[in-house]
């Protein structure tokens, strides 16, 4: 009896001491200046330059004098992870501390899949979650670009979702069909190799350019997908192959089992 007392005495002790180590290492820590800057930019993942490490450093400036010889426990964490994350470019942003009196930025950015050119010559990019985001005079993302009869400003629509855009707002923009085409074909290598160009007709209708062959593919609205990008696949291989990839200036998929063509100067 008297062994298992002891026993649980110097468990106790133990336990004591470790909170007491514990908190007075958390008082110290809390103590500690800040030595250095971290930060953390996603290009080397995502190969998007919209952010740099400096412009970090400019964003925590902009909060006040260099953090460095501040103590860490006096450092707003939320208020720089909240400044940080309000950049157009960035999705989201991770502020935090490390042992030693480092205070760590990580940054993700935004992922742009389609450039926007409205018809007034504002340009802009839909990101792969279907917000707007604004170009970079540093740096040019490689993805299609849209353009032609498109009204959409850029300080209007960035207020939403255009991939969950309301009925109403869809029949006054054309984002939404822009949005569903750019993701489509940033799904499928053998398309987003082919298509760099997409014109947006008077009519709401699309027009996708490729990049290989001389012709227009009439696509229409962007129902059915799926089917009308088969159909025009197999048409490249069983028809362009044979009869060249000059002989049309147009190419319709809109209608349901047809691919009709237009030869060039008909």
């Amino acid at each position: 009896m008297i062994k298992r007392i002891l026993n649980i005495t110097v468990l106790v002790v133990s336990v004591l001491g470790l909170l007491v180590s514990l908190a007075f290492s958390t008082r110290e820590s809390e103590k500690f200046p800040c030595q250095n800057i971290d930060i953390d930019v996603d290009d080397h993942i995502t190969g998007n330059f919209f952010v740099t490490k400096d412009d970090v450093l400019e964003m925590i400036y902009a909060k006040g004098d260099s953090l460095v010889g501040k103590p860490i426990s006096s450092i707003p964490i939320a208020v720089y992870e909240r400044h940080i994350a309000a950049n157009p470019s960035v999705k989201r942003a991770e502020v935090y501390t490390k042992h030693g009196g480092t205070f760590a930025v990580k940054v993700y950015q935004r992922e742009p899949i389609l450039r926007v050119i409205t018809s007034e010559g504002d340009s802009y990019y839909l990101d792969k979650e279907g917000y707007v985001m604004p170009t970079s005079e540093n740096y040019t993302a490689r993805v299609p670009v849209a353009s032609g009869f498109i009204l959409d400003k850029q300080y209007e629509m960035q207020r939403y979702n255009v991939a969950s855009m309301s009925d109403s707002l869809k029949n006054i923009s054309c984002l939404d069909d822009l949005y569903t085409l750019a993701t489509f074909v940033r799904s499928n290598e053998f398309w987003k190799a082919q298509i760099q160009q997409i014109i947006v007709e008077a009519d709401g209708e699309l027009t996708v350019v490729p990049t290989v062959g001389d012709h227009h593919i009439l696509l229409g609205h962007t129902d059915k997908l799926e089917q009308k990008f088969k159909k025009l696949k197999l048409f490249y291989l069983k028809g362009l192959n044979k009869t060249g990839w000059d002989q049309y200036s147009h190419i319709n998929l809109k209608y349901k089992d047809q691919v009709i063509c237009t030869k060039k100067n008909s």
